[in-house]
């Protein structure tokens, strides 16, 4: 298995992920032309990609979905309240909206020699999901948009050899950015995102005994600091017995891919 995330944060999130000769993508939330300008970087094709996977319907995982399949005809899976809503944005919109395979959340389902499990999330949406993608060898968890970690989320994590893990914000730089009482208490409420030290505590209460690789996504571009977040998960990492894991550490951004993580 091997996977890069392409975009993280709110202006767009895009992760691809190859594994048992299965390529698919996590979330479509960078315009079309984007987001084959991103693939192109990493010398991956549009052509050929098995499906879309999709979490939820906030433009920042959906916005290119229905040009891009379009364009390139992939199958896009979701479950039903998600293809219902992003069905309804299309058509307002004026666009086609895409084919969907529908899943059931927490019902695994197999793409090839693939075993994708939908796992529920607290999200302000209609029924968003995170996912663990296992191929027996190696297992990623795909963990953003949501407000805190519940029992589901921490049971998905068992077992995991990598993560991609919501860094969202800060609480101090939250607090005292003039944003509205309102979006500060939605974003830090359990329907909203988690905050550098609720990624830190998951990992210090959950880390998998074989984690190989570790990606803090959907930082905040005017609530957070890279270099924080990634000094934060670096302590934690020590104080919980795990150093050898502190350069495995990468912080996804919103302007270019990360390097492939190999596992």
């Amino acid at each position: 298995m091997r996977f890069c995330v392409l975009a993280s944060g709110s202006k767009g999130n895009v992760t691809y992920v190859e594994a048992e000769g299965v390529r698919l993508l996590i979330d479509a939330g960078l315009r079309c032309r984007t987001l084959e300008q991103r693939l192109a970087a990493v010398g991956v094709s549009p052509e050929g990609l098995d499906g879309i996977l999709v979490t939820h319907e906030h433009s920042d995982h959906v916005a290119g979905l229905d040009r891009f399949c379009e364009r390139h005809d992939v199958p896009v899976y979701a479950n039903e309240g998600t293809a219902a809503v992003v069905e309804r944005q299309c058509r307002l919109a004026g666009h086609r909206p895409p084919e969907f395979a529908i899943f059931e959340s927490r019902v695994p389902f197999a793409l090839g020699g693939l075993t994708v499990t939908p796992v529920r999330v607290s999200h302000d949406t209609a029924e968003p999901v995170a996912f663990t993608l296992d191929e027996g060898a190696a297992r990623l968890g795909y963990f953003t948009d949501l407000g805190f970690v519940s029992r589901e989320v921490a049971a998905a994590m068992e077992g995991c050899t990598a993560l991609v893990l919501e860094s969202n914000h800060d609480v101090g730089m939250l607090r005292t950015s003039g944003r509205s009482f309102a979006l500060i208490s939605r974003i830090q409420g359990d329907s909203g995102h988690l905050s550098n030290d609720q990624a830190c505590q998951a990992v210090a209460a959950y880390c998998p005994e074989d984690l190989r690789a570790l990606v803090l996504a959907h930082l905040s571009q005017e609530c957070n600091d890279a270099a924080l977040a990634l000094s934060m998960m670096r302590a934690t990492l020590r104080h919980v017995g795990r150093p050898e894991l502190e350069p495995l550490v990468q912080v996804a951004g919103q302007e270019a891919p990360l390097p492939f993580v190999e596992l």
